[in-house]
């Protein structure tokens, strides 16, 4: 009985393991053929897509910002990033706060309906979002794009909810006897005690919008407004694609991510799991 329990619990592991190693070949060989191919020569990957390169080169890399106008997309990457993220975190904080502190009336019933949003598909309200922009005027400007960011803020609110109904009752009273007032409260004691989720919030939202394609292609028509994901475009032709330039860019353009979510890391699973444990 017990060499078969045993013999049971072995292939179980065998399976579990075989199951891991196909979903971690299945994510690192994408990023590692990107990351072999911007070594190689266009006629080293037509003829050899999959090999590693015989004679590792610079040459795309130094071709993307030469040639490319690389430098104008990840310079437009940047600002369009950077206040999407301040937006959405003041958004997120704000309104997590608000739904966590105030009960109004019919306050569950906006929430509810607010979390009922995620299910809508992106693509079902896509129309629409594009024609709001498109009367607001606000087509291929960074405000277009930023604003359609800032509709991006469910997951961030229910995040900042979870996180500030943890805070106990009792701090916020004893800052309201000290004379405070709400925002103070708000900006003063209860942001600071909820570092963790808003560095969660944070890394979510930059990756999300730094990664963004389709709404990039669809509001910033102009290429002066363009960012490095369709700017990558450029290099793809009708007959040919220039495959090292593209993931000589593609690969640049991981590194601000990756910085973001190393620096962030010790906060992003303890703002995931706050609130899990009691």
């Amino acid at each position: 009985m017990k060499k078969s329990s045993k013999m049971n619990l072995f292939i179980r592991n065998i399976f579990i393991y075989l199951i891991l190693i196909i979903i971690f070949f299945s994510v690192i060989y994408p990023f590692f053929w990107s990351l072999m191919t911007s070594f190689k020569t266009l006629s080293e990957v037509n003829q050899s897509p999959i090999s590693l390169p015989k004679n590792p080169t610079f040459e795309a890399y130094k071709s993307v910002w030469r040639i490319g106008d690389f430098g104008k997309y990840f310079l437009n990457s940047i600002i369009i990033t950077f206040f999407s993220l301040i937006g959405v975190i003041l958004l997120c904080s704000l309104a997590g706060y608000g739904f966590a502190r105030y009960k109004f009336k019919s306050s569950r019933l906006i929430f509810i309906i607010f979390a009922i949003s995620m299910v809508v598909g992106s693509p079902s309200i896509m129309i629409a979002q594009y024609k709001l922009v498109q009367t607001l005027n606000i087509l291929n400007t960074y405000i277009g794009i930023i604003f359609i960011y800032f509709s991006w803020i469910v997951l961030g609110i229910m995040l900042t909810r979870i996180a500030f109904q943890e805070i106990p009752q009792e701090l916020i009273d004893a800052a309201r006897i000290d004379g405070c007032n709400e925002f103070r409260i708000f900006w003063k004691i209860c942001l600071p005690l909820i570092k963790p989720t808003l560095a969660t919030v944070g890394v979510f939202y930059f990756i999300w919008v730094w990664n963004d394609f389709i709404w990039p292609l669809i509001i910033l028509q102009n290429p002066k407004y363009q960012t490095i994901m369709v700017g990558l475009l450029g290099f793809q032709g009708r007959y040919i694609t220039q495959w090292p330039i593209v993931t000589a860019g593609l690969c640049i353009s991981l590194i601000p991510a990756l910085i973001i979510y190393l620096i962030f890391q010790r906060f992003f699973v303890r703002g995931l799991t706050l609130g899990t444990l009691k």
